[in-house]
């Protein structure tokens, strides 16, 4: 029986919070790293001499820059962790929106697809997109193991990601 497509609205709401629940999957992976081999990679300083002010996470570097875009200052000191925090499960809920709306048009996509998403977002976003704006340090200056966990992190963001829109199309009557 082939499969139908379904609307590409509902599979962006449940991509919406199939991208949150993964976020805190990722979380929870992050948590296990941090206690076995130290902090997460993008949750490290960038440090003064690569041109930051300040060091700071990449995800508090990107909270400054989103809060002096809409109100022309930084982030005020004691909300830099929570704004972080903030922008971390916010890039979650969009990535998860994106591969909902296409888990929606191809309900075949499965895990796989979800692992390949998660590559492609640590690719194209930490390897990239942080990098080429400055946001986060030199590759050559990050150990292939912190690369290396971050693509673990992507690929439980990715298949969470992909088991709970699975989850929740099915749940809504979508699938």
């Amino acid at each position: 029986m082939p499969s139908k497509r379904q609307n590409p609205i509902k599979g962006a709401l449940c991509g919406l919070a199939a991208g949150v629940g993964a976020s805190a999957v990722m979380d929870i992976y992050w948590k296990i790293v941090k206690e076995t081999l130290g902090d997460r990679p993008e949750q490290k300083p960038k440090g003064k001499n690569d041109g930051q002010k300040e060091a700071q996470p990449s995800t508090q570097i990107i909270a400054d820059k989103v809060s002096e875009a809409l109100t022309g200052k930084e982030v005020p000191r004691k909300d830099k962790a929570k704004a972080g925090v903030g922008v971390h499960y916010a890039t979650g809920l969009i990535f998860g929106a994106l591969f909902g709306i296409v888990a929606a048009v191809r309900p075949r996509l499965g895990i796989v697809g979800g692992l390949i998403y998660g590559a492609a977002i640590w690719a194209l976003l930490d390897e990239i997109a942080l990098r080429v704006l400055d946001i986060a340090p030199n590759p050559e200056k990050v150990p292939t193991s912190e690369h290396v966990q971050a693509l673990g992190a992507h690929l439980v963001y990715g298949s969470s990601t992909a088991l709970l829109t699975r989850l929740l199309l099915k749940l809504t009557g979508s699938r």
